[in-house]
């Protein structure tokens, strides 16, 4: 007799703020200010925020852990939890840990990739977030993406 495989989904609780559940998440600063610990990674990390139309948060996942200059952020591991969550908006952040938050040609490329990839689903790519040393850049607002 065969197997296959069987797909389990499970949350887990992530301690935050209670200023920080009761409003709508609608800024990069919202954003930067639950996950701003990630300044003090040793290695990239790539978390996505899923959130309703209504910019609420439904949950978040890090998608990738990577080495102290790279992790790969591969559209298709990032919009699967976004898929089965029904999420219709995401925030994708990462760090960079040995300094300042400025995105790389890199992180701007992978972020419009993602943006187009997730319109297919329509799934919008909110915002993009890099947190680096003492802060962040929102590359929406610097209107990369």
């Amino acid at each position: 007799m065969g197997q296959i495989k069987r797909l389990k989904l499970s949350f887990e609780r992530k301690r935050v703020d209670d200023d920080l559940l009761h409003e709508a998440l609608e800024s990069a600063e919202q954003a930067y200010r639950l996950f701003k610990e990630m300044e003090n990674d040793v290695r990239e990390k790539v978390v996505c925020l899923h959130l309703t139309d209504k910019y609420e948060i439904i949950s978040f996942e890090v998608v990738s852990i990577g080495t102290q200059t790279y992790a790969i952020a591969d559209p298709v591991e990032i919009l699967r939890g976004a898929v089965l969550v029904q999420a219709s908006k995401i925030i994708i952040l990462h760090n960079h840990p040995l300094g300042s938050p400025e995105p790389s040609d890199a992180d701007i490329k992978g972020a419009r990739n993602l943006k187009e990839k997730g319109a297919v689903l329509n799934i919008e790519l909110r915002d993009a977030i890099v947190i680096g040393d003492g802060g962040f850049v929102s590359l929406a607002e610097r209107e990369l993406i």
